[in-house]
C-alpha cells in the first residue's frame, strides 16, 4: 500500500461533486419534506434541513432565490422545493442547493379556493349591498375564537385597554383541523341569539393548510345568514379566507379586530366634552336671543302702554270715517250706486284673502309647531344618548363589575411601585370603601 500514491481529500471531494454533477437526475429534482433547523442568515440566504421518517438532508437557499417565496417557513412546514444535489467541498458534506419553494399542497388547495370563490362571489354572497353596519359603541361583544390562545389574549387586552366598559362574551371553539368548522358554525349561531352588538371570529396566522377551516362552505354561508354583524381577525396581513370576504368588516389580525370593533375610549371622552361645550354654547347663544327679543318687546311702546295704541288708531279711524261719509254726501245717485258696488267687491275680495291669509296662517302655524316639536324631540334623544354613554363610561359602571380603585390621600394609584410598605391607602368598591394599610409591596418586575 506504501508503494500507492495516495490522493488528497480535495480530489475525492472534486471526484463526488463531477459525479454529482454529470447525473441529470439530481438537477432540477423536485423533493417534498418537512422543515427543520431552519435559520435565515444575517446575510439574506436560508439554511435549513429537510426530513422524512427515514432520512434528511441539509438544503441551502440563496438570497436571490428565497426573495421570491411568498412565505416565511417555520420548522415543521411541508413543502416542496426545486434544486439541485450538490457538495459542500468544506466539510465535505452533500446537499441540496434550493432554487424554488412552496408549501407542499398548496396548489390543490388555491384551486379548490378559487373555484368555491366564484361560486359564492356569483351567488351574491360578498356583495357590499348586504353588509351590516358596525357599531360606533358595542357594550357587548361576543369573541369566537380558540380557547387559551395567543388571538384570544390579544384580542381581550386589546378590548380591555381601547373599551373596558364593553361586556365580552366568549364562544370558545377549534380553530383548525376537520372538526373546526362544526364547531365554529355551532359557536357563531349561539353568538347571533345572545343579542350582541357584534362577534369577532378571530385566528392567529399559519399555513393555508391551518386556516383552511375557515374556507368551509357551510360556515360561510352562516356568516352570510347571520343578523348580528361579524368582525373577522384571522391570519395576518396577507392571509384572506372564505369568511374575510362574507363578514361585514375584515381586519388583518385579531389586534386589528378589536380596534375596529371598539372605540378608544380617551376619543370618546375628548368627543363628549367637545359635544357638551357644543351644547353649552348653543343653549347659551339661544337663551341670550331670546332674552334680546324679550327686551326689545318690553322696551316697545305699545307693551308699555297698550291703551295708547289702541286709542290712537280708533282717532285715525274716526277720522277717516267722517272724511269718507263727508265725501259721499257730495256724490251723485250714480256715483253712489258705482261706489257702493266698488265697496261690496272689495268686502267680498277682502273676505277671501282674509280666510285664505289664516288657512295659510294657520298651516304655516301647524308647521312650525311640528318642526319644533321635532327638533325638541330631536335634541330630547341625543341628550339621553350622550347621558347614557356618560353612564356607561362611569368608573361607577367598571366598579359594579368587580374592580375597585386604591386611593392614597385623595389621589389614585394606578401602579405598585407609587406604594411604600405602612403606607394608608383608601379602597373604593361599588358599595363602600375600606381603610388599609400596605404590607409589602410586590413591584411590576417582580410580578
Amino acid at each position: 500500500m506504501s508503494s500507492i500514491q495516495a490522493k488528497s481529500v480535495s480530489w475525492l471531494v472534486r471526484r463526488i461533486g463531477s459525479c454529482l454533477d454529470s447525473e441529470p437526475s439530481l438537477h432540477g429534482v423536485v423533493i417534498e419534506g418537512e422543515v427543520s433547523n431552519f435559520h435565515a442568515h444575517s446575510s439574506g440566504h436560508w439554511y435549513f434541513s429537510l426530513k422524512d421518517d427515514h432520512a434528511r438532508i441539509d438544503c441551502t437557499m440563496w438570497e436571490s432565490d428565497n426573495l421570491l417565496v411568498n412565505f416565511g417557513p417555520a420548522n415543521g412546514d411541508r413543502v416542496k422545493v426545486l434544486g439541485n444535489v450538490t457538495i459542500y467541498a468544506v466539510q465535505g458534506k452533500v446537499q441540496l442547493t434550493v432554487r424554488r419553494m412552496a408549501r407542499a399542497g398548496e396548489g390543490d388547495l388555491k384551486a379548490r379556493f378559487d373555484a368555491l370563490y366564484k361560486k359564492l362571489d356569483e351567488e351574491g354572497l360578498f356583495s357590499p349591498d348586504h353588509k351590516i353596519p358596525i357599531p360606533s359603541y358595542a357594550m357587548r361583544i361576543g369573541l369566537v375564537t380558540g380557547n387559551s390562545t395567543h388571538a384570544r389574549a390579544d384580542v381581550l387586552q386589546t378590548l380591555g385597554r381601547r373599551w373596558p366598559v364593553a361586556e365580552i362574551v366568549e364562544f370558545p371553539s377549534l380553530v383548525q383541523g376537520e372538526a373546526a368548522p362544526a364547531e365554529l358554525i355551532k359557536a357563531l349561531t349561539t353568538a347571533d341569539q345572545e343579542h350582541l352588538d357584534v362577534i369577532l371570529l378571530c385566528r392567529g396566522g399559519g399555513s393555508m393548510e391551518d386556516l383552511w377551516c375557515f374556507n368551509d362552505e357551510v360556515l360561510v354561508r352562516t356568516i352570510y345568514a347571520m343578523k348580528t354583524p361579524v368582525i373577522t381577525g384571522v391570519g395576518h396581513e396577507p392571509d384572506w379566507t372564505m369568511v374575510d370576504y362574507v363578514a361585514d368588516l375584515r381586519a388583518p389580525t385579531p389586534t386589528g379586530a378589536a380596534e375596529r370593533a371598539a372605540p378608544d375610549q380617551k376619543q370618546v371622552l375628548q368627543d363628549l366634552k367637545e359635544k357638551a361645550a357644543q351644547l353649552n354654547s348653543l343653549m347659551n347663544r339661544t337663551l341670550h336671543d331670546s332674552r334680546e327679543r324679550l327686551d326689545m318687546i318690553t322696551s316697545s311702546e305699545w307693551y308699555r302702554n297698550p291703551g295708547s295704541l289702541s286709542e290712537q288708531r280708533r282717532l285715525k279711524k274716526d277720522l277717516l270715517e267722517h272724511r269718507f261719509l263727508h265725501h259721499l254726501s257730495s256724490l251723485s245717485f250714480e256715483q253712489r250706486h258705482h261706489l257702493e258696488d266698488a265697496a261690496t267687491s272689495m268686502s267680498h275680495a277682502l273676505e277671501r284673502s282674509l280666510t285664505e291669509a289664516s288657512l295659510t296662517l294657520e298651516t304655516a302655524n301647524n308647521k312650525l309647531n311640528q318642526t319644533a316639536s321635532l327638533t325638541l324631540e330631536r335634541t330630547r334623544q341625543q341628550l339621553m344618548k350622550q347621558a347614557g354613554l356618560l353612564d356607561a363610561y362611569s368608573p361607577l359602571k367598571v366598579l359594579s363589575r368587580g374592580y375597585s380603585v386604591v386611593y392614597r390621600q385623595q389621589n389614585v394609584i394606578t401602579e405598585s411601585r407609587d406604594l411604600q410598605e405602612g403606607d394608608s391607602i383608601t379602597i373604593r368598591m361599588h358599595k363602600g370603601t375600606l381603610d388599609a394599610r400596605v404590607e409589602q409591596v410586590h413591584k411590576e418586575e417582580d410580578a
